[in-house]
Parts: C-alpha cells; sequence; structure tokens
C-alpha cells in the first residue's frame, strides 16, 4: 500500500501501535563468542575440553601415565543476511506528520529482529534430548487443568526439567519457551499460580539480569523447579492450527551455555535515490548462531487438548 493511501486530512498527534510480538530467543542465546565478527561468512573457532579422568590412588604405586587431553572444536559462522529498504516521498512528508518516518524505522527494525528470532527458534532441533512421539518419549499431550493429574502442562514441564537435571544443566541459568497456548494451561494449575505471584517474582527473578539481556517482562510468565519459563509467539509450530486442539508445538529447555550467537554487522544508512524525491533508508543485519553444548538443551513436543 502507497502513501497516496495513508494521507488524511488531520493527522493525530501518534500513531494507532502496531501489534508486535515478544522477541525472546534473541535475549536468551548468549554472545560470548561474538568478538570482532563483522562481515558475511566470518567464522569463530570454538574449543571445549573433555572429561578429565580421575582414578584410585595406591599408596607406594607409581601414578598412570598423564592422560592426554582431547577437545572438540566447533564453528559459530555468519550464515545469515537481511535487509530492508524503503522510501518516503517528499510529497507524502510534506503532507504527513513526520512520524511515519519513525514508526516506518521502528517497524524495520523490529521486523529484522523478528527474522533473528524464528532464527534462533529452530535450534531445538540441535536439543540432545528430543522428547518426541516415539514409544520411549510418547508425545505430550497436556490433558485437563486440575492439579494432581498426570497429564497437566505443569507436570510436563516438571519432567522437562527433570531431564535437564539428569544431563547435569546447572539450575541457576535455566529456561524454557512455551506458546501461548501453554500459558493458559499453567494459568489454571493453582500449583503454578500461588508460587508465581507478584510478590514471590519480585524476590526470585533478577531484574537487574533481566534489563541486561533486553528481556521483556511482558514474555516472563514464572518459574517451575528453578526454570524461568517464558512465552512467545515464535516458539516452534510443527502441525495444526495456531493455538487450537491438536496443533503440535515445540517447547525449548535450555540453559544460557547452550546456544550462542553472533551479530556480525548491523548497518543503517539514510540516502536520496538518484530518481526519486523522497527520502529512503536502507539497513542490513549479518548473524549466525551455533549450538555449543547440546546436551544442555531438551525439546519437548506438546500437543494442544
Amino acid at each position: 500500500m502507497s502513501l497516496n493511501e495513508f494521507n488524511p486530512i488531520l493527522w493525530a498527534d501518534t500513531l494507532l501501535p502496531a501489534l508486535r510480538a515478544n522477541l525472546v530467543f534473541g535475549n536468551l542465546f548468549n554472545d560470548n563468542y561474538e568478538g570482532l565478527i563483522n562481515s558475511m561468512g566470518d567464522t569463530v573457532r570454538i574449543n571445549a575440553i573433555g572429561d578429565i579422568t580421575v582414578s584410585s590412588y595406591s599408596k607406594d604405586t607409581d601414578l598412570a601415565a598423564p592422560q592426554s587431553l582431547t577437545d572438540a572444536q566447533t564453528s559459530l559462522v555468519i550464515s545469515q543476511a537481511k535487509y530492508y529498504n524503503f522510501i518516503v516521498d517528499d510529497v507524502d512528508m510534506a503532507q504527513n506528520h513526520p512520524k511515519v518516518m519513525t514508526e516506518a524505522m521502528s517497524w524495520a527494525a523490529y521486523d529484522l529482529a523478528l527474522q533473528i528470532d524464528n532464527y534462533l527458534a529452530g535450534f531445538y532441533v540441535d536439543a540432545a534430548t528430543q522428547i518426541s512421539g516415539t514409544p520411549a518419549y510418547p508425545v505430550y499431550t497436556a490433558v485437563g487443568a486440575s492439579a494432581g493429574t498426570t497429564g497437566t502442562a505443569y507436570d510436563q514441564l516438571v519432567q522437562v526439567s527433570q531431564r535437564l537435571s539428569e544431563q547435569k544443566v546447572p539450575k541457576i541459568g535455566r529456561w524454557c519457551v512455551i506458546p501461548p497456548w501453554i500459558t493458559t494451561l499453567l494459568l489454571m494449575d493453582p500449583r503454578f499460580t500461588s508460587f508465581n505471584t507478584s510478590e514471590a517474582n519480585a524476590q526470585i527473578t533478577n531484574a537487574a539480569l533481566d534489563a541486561a539481556q533486553g528481556l521483556s517482562n511482558d514474555a516472563y510468565r514464572g518459574r517451575i523447579l528453578g526454570m524461568d519459563v517464558y512465552e512467545s509467539v515464535n516458539a516452534p509450530h510443527i502441525s495444526g492450527t495456531v493455538g487450537t486442539a491438536g496443533c503440535v508445538d515445540i517447547v525449548l529447555a535450555s540453559h544460557t551455555m547452550a546456544y550462542t550467537k553472533a551479530i556480525g554487522l548491523t548497518k543503517t544508512e539514510a540516502y536520496r535515490p538518484p530518481l526519486r524525491f523522497g527520502d529512503a533508508v536502507k539497513g542490513l543485519t549479518l548473524y549466525g548462531a551455533k549450538t555449543v553444548r547440546p546436551q544442555a538443551a531438551v525439546a519437548a513436543t506438546f500437543t494442544h487438548p
């Protein structure tokens, strides 16, 4: 739609705010290896040391030969590139309130961030523990919302946290991302709501850390066994109509150590197109991500009841 259709007789002082999704995954991945990456194709080599052997000591007995350390190397590559490019005609700029450009810039930056968030959400496939529709791990069907039954969303998320514990994942720094319909079921479970009062959350959440990470309070839903629960419409959707009976979604539970991301370049330029009378803006973002500790992540399939 051109701005010819966007010319009211009188403009209000503010524009109607657009509906925007919370960006969650981008704030939960760490950026430990971002370093000096600044161009498409740049690579960070990440090294990891394997387990150290611990042996029994016997008095007056020579020690075994020293263990040779083994390492594993993985690469974080800047493999994604996204851009935007739009123009506001001088005629439109003269007729319309200048906040149009401000809102357009805001939308452009947001849409780029949304592309990154959806890209990062797809890394659930690397989780070492995949709770799926196999005989060993039946599909989680969140039937009912009353406390005490084994099929509630709360019960199943407790089991997901258990799997993280079995993988020796530290309890501090755990998180999971759920779709909105699972939030609805959690809010009908008194075990979740009685613990996640505003007073309780004020004591257990680290507001300074959340602010530093850019996490939105709108996305935070509470805690289950020390695992921070966030809601996102970008949670991977597998099948069915979103938010309705029978739809299948992925809940990714992990730790900040599991995934890392890097923004290689974020650039915005304003310019005057030579064949147009107008102000144009273009932006470019280069980025990449890597699963560095897959054993610290669990991807669970949830089916809407």
